[in-house]
C-alpha cells in the first residue's frame, strides 16, 4: 500500500429522523439533546481540511482509485485517530 493514502478513526455526530409521527414542536426542542447519535468511521484519508474529512473504505493506489467514500463535515467532527 501506498504511504500517500493513511487510516484514520473519525468520531463524529449524525443527523436523526424522527420517528414521523405528530407531535408539538415543544416535544422535539425539549427532545434535541436526547437525539445525538455518534458514529465512528475508520478509512483511508483521501482529505481531511477546514470542510471536514473524506474517508474511503478501499483504495487502489495504482489508479488513484477509491470506493466506499463517505464525507464527513467538520462542523459534526468529535474526535480524529490516526491509525498505524
Amino acid at each position: 500500500m501506498s504511504k500517500r493514502y493513511w487510516r484514520m478513526e473519525v468520531e463524529w455526530v449524525d443527523s436523526h429522523i424522527s420517528d414521523g409521527g405528530w407531535h408539538p414542536c415543544r416535544w422535539y426542542v425539549k427532545r434535541k439533546k436526547d437525539r445525538r447519535p455518534v458514529m465512528v468511521s475508520v478509512g483511508f484519508v483521501l482529505a481531511d481540511d477546514k470542510t471536514g474529512v473524506v474517508l474511503a473504505n478501499s483504495v487502489d493506489p495504482r489508479y488513484n482509485a477509491a470506493c466506499g467514500v463517505i464525507h464527513i463535515p467538520a462542523g459534526a467532527v468529535l474526535s480524529r485517530r490516526r491509525l498505524a
